[in-house]
């Protein structure tokens, strides 16, 4: 139900600024699309036929914001749609302003730039992880909450699904350089997978990474990533992503105590045992049969009814108080992750993760950023 029309600004027009502007424009959220800026001419164009009224238009955030402290607009939230390594100041210019906000993911490049919007209201910040609001996913979280089939223990997660074509890079200039973009597959896509992983387990304590850079494209940051993990709970996990697959593939397998679970594309298939996996290891060889259940769910996640579920929430932040479905600290935890992955990568070494605050992850956070401008 629309309470009131929520003045929202768009800092941002590219790709994604348009796919939220035309989601916005298209479907009552709520939202009255006031201002946009870092415009490119034919992205207007794209919009100019949905519109009943023409928002404002700033040719960078900078303008916006003068804007607004000349009362020459009226704003209550920003959507921030830009280069990864704008967020972190946007976001706190946004704040500043009294504005709510919701960023694209990453939340930073590096961690250290993330942890300083801690000092900012929380109530008005939050992230686009839009998986989060998958059914697949909320099913399989709740199987783990409630260890309906005992503990897990180990986990594959393949998303080779993120194939792009060499035009993806050279369209915009500032992609594919870690001075310009700040990482590849990992900071661009994985983001998402990152946060289901720590959605579903939390950080794990050590990672091992193997990143290829340019396997699949001329560009010189990875496009290809294998990570191992591992949890002080003895659960581990192989988690390996690509933009350079096709066909790729969307799964992931987690092995329980009693059951195998597995995410497919069209899918969650269940395979349960009759007794947890410690009951057999007590049987003879001789005497040992295992008897299995298999169950399929069909998988109903839709993108669009994702992001429009992420946009229906900051809505309803704004004129509800409701939380936001990511907030910054579920942001940080997979950039802290994101991080980690690329210090493995870069070093040769595993990693084993810090507490989030501690002077031993501001260490690794150091090494990190320094591993990352000697690639700049």
């Amino acid at each position: 139900m629309v309470l009131r029309q929520v003045n929202l600004g768009i800092i941002g027009l590219g790709l994604m600024g348009t796919k939220y502007a035309k989601l916005l424009l298209e479907n009552n959220l709520g939202f009255r699309l006031t201002a946009l800026t870092r415009i490119k001419p034919e992205r207007v164009a794209l919009l100019e036929t949905l519109w009943s009224e023409a928002p404002k238009i700033y040719q960078t955030d900078e303008d916006l914001f003068l804007a607004l402290e000349r009362n020459e607009i009226n704003l209550d939230a920003v959507l921030i749609v830009t280069p990864h390594y704008s967020h972190p100041q946007i976001v706190k210019k946004a704040l500043e302003h009294n504005l709510y906000v919701l960023c694209d993911k990453p939340v930073a490049v590096s961690l250290r730039e993330g942890k300083e919007l801690l000092g900012y209201p929380q109530n008005r910040l939050g992230f686009i992880f839009q998986q989060r609001t998958y059914p697949s996913h909320q099913f399989i979280k709740d199987l783990i909450i409630s260890k309906k089939f005992g503990e897990p223990k180990r986990f594959s997660y393949l998303a080779t699904n993120w194939f792009r074509p060499n035009s993806y890079y050279q369209k915009e200039a500032w992609r594919a350089s870690y001075k310009t973009d700040g990482g590849g597959t990992i900071l661009n896509q994985c983001p998402h997978n990152l946060d289901f992983l720590c959605d579903l387990f939390g950080l794990p304590t050590k990672v091992t990474s193997f990143n290829h850079y340019g396997r699949y494209h001329d560009i010189s940051v990875e496009d290809e990533s294998t990570s191992y993990f591992e949890w002080s709970n003895l659960l581990n996990g192989v988690f390996t992503a690509s933009t350079g697959e096709t066909p790729g593939v969307s799964r992931l397998e987690i092995i329980f105590s009693k059951a195998k679970v597995s995410l497919l594309d069209d899918k969650i298939e269940i395979v349960e045992n009759e007794l947890e996996a410690s009951e057999y290891n007590k049987m003879n060889q001789s005497d040992l049969f295992i008897k299995k259940q298999i169950t399929n769910i069909p998988v109903l996640d839709k993108s669009e009814d994702a992001y429009k579920a992420v946009l229906t929430n900051f809505y309803e932040v704004i004129t509800l108080g409701k939380p936001f479905i990511a907030n910054l600290s579920a942001g940080l935890a997979s950039l802290y992750l994101s991080n980690m992955i690329y210090l493995s990568g870069f070093t040769g070494k595993t990693i084993k993760l810090a507490p989030l605050g501690s002077k031993e992850e501001e260490k690794l956070i150091t090494e990190f950023e320094l591993e990352l401008q000697k690639r700049y």
